[in-house]
């Protein structure tokens, strides 16, 4: 019986091939689903971080939310965002979670805009195993998104007036 060298030779380097786009394709999506839901990160073009957290204070009053300032550097700031009406929420649930309403964020200047990071509240849905936790992390994620991105609306249309 003849072994088809060529044959095994070429079907080898496809098996080792397939497997090895195999494991970067899913290594990458498995970091990224990781870093989307541990970390809160924007980008905003043509805004300075003053003009943002100016602009955040305003809204976080409407919205029910506390901003405590940490740390304040030349174009940097580092804050804590808290939502006292999920902290309480969440704590008659399970005390443990009760630290997903607070959000640490830093916000800093790239030069033509501003960046925003921080740890997401989504990140409890890894964790806890109770779907009321999950949910409510999920909302809070998604409130804070929104508001984040009001935020850099609101002053692209003032920016917009005043031109």
């Amino acid at each position: 019986m003849k072994k088809n060298w060529p044959f095994i030779i070429i079907t080898g380097f496809g098996i080792l091939a397939t497997l090895l786009f195999m494991y970067f394709f899913v290594y990458g999506l498995a970091v990224n689903t990781v870093r989307s839901s541990a970390v809160i990160e924007k980008a905003y073009p043509n805004i300075k971080p003053e003009e943002y957290i100016n602009e955040l204070k305003i809204k976080a009053q409407k919205n029910n939310i506390e901003i405590l300032q940490i740390e304040r550097e030349d174009n940097f700031y580092l804050i804590q965002i808290i939502n006292r009406e999920k902290m309480n929420k969440v704590s008659t649930l399970s005390p443990k979670f009760a630290s997903l309403s607070v959000v640490t964020l830093s916000v800093y200047d790239i030069g033509n805009g501003t960046v925003l990071v921080g740890n997401n509240p989504y990140l409890w849905d890894v964790v806890s195993p109770d779907n009321l936790i999950d949910d409510i992390a999920e909302e809070y994620s998604e409130e804070l998104s929104d508001l984040f991105d009001s935020i850099y609306w609101d002053l692209k249309k003032k920016k917009e007036k005043l031109m």
